[in-house]
């Protein structure tokens, strides 16, 4: 190798820059923010276009929130719905199964199975109360007609044929007139 061929040895702890030479050597000049004066129009202003610009966002805002509080009811409405869904798609499996089908016909109808003894227990005090039941119900059944036309015929006795005085109404209330207290 040749001498010109290698490249220079950089320095340790200088790194290369290639615009050091152009920044100007000394403390740094600060750079200074210019104030601005307002007046009152002008600060007037500005508060009107920030109450304008809140007004037009409020509206949107207070949609997209009801909104979001019709959504989450409407999601729980669903998750009820779902619930009440599944628990009747489970009444109806329940009431599919052929041992729940054996168990109400056992109880509601009385069925037994093959090779099963039914006993019924007779109560006494069961069978004169259903007797005496029944007497009440046939003397109910004979006696409405005659009950309806003595309604008809005879007349009530409350109400009265005499006229009403001036301001008076008749109300047709079965009510005592008040008698002076002794």
């Amino acid at each position: 190798m040749a001498p010109s061929d290698r490249k220079p040895k950089r320095q340790r702890g200088r790194v290369p820059v290639s615009h050091r030479d152009t920044e100007p050597e000394g403390p740094r000049a600060r750079l200074r923010v210019p104030t601005v004066r307002l007046s009152i129009a002008e600060s007037a202003v500005i508060v009107v276009v920030a109450i304008l610009i809140l007004g037009a966002v409020a509206v949107p805002l207070r949609n997209y929130f009801q909104g979001r509080t019709d959504i989450a009811r409407t999601t729980e409405a669903i998750a009820q719905k779902q619930e009440e869904k599944d628990r009747l798609l489970s009444e109806i499996d329940r009431y599919g199964s052929e041992a729940y089908q054996r168990e109400e016909a056992r109880k509601r109808l009385g069925v037994i199975e093959e090779g099963e003894t039914a006993f019924r227990i007779l109560d006494p005090a069961m069978s004169t109360g259903s007797e005496a039941a029944q007497d009440q119900d046939e003397e109910g059944a004979q006696q409405w007609w005659s009950v309806l036309w003595d309604s008809i015929t005879i007349p009530d006795s409350a109400t009265s044929e005499e006229p009403l005085e001036a301001g008076e109404v008749d109300t047709h209330m079965p009510i005592e007139e008040e008698r002076p207290l002794d």
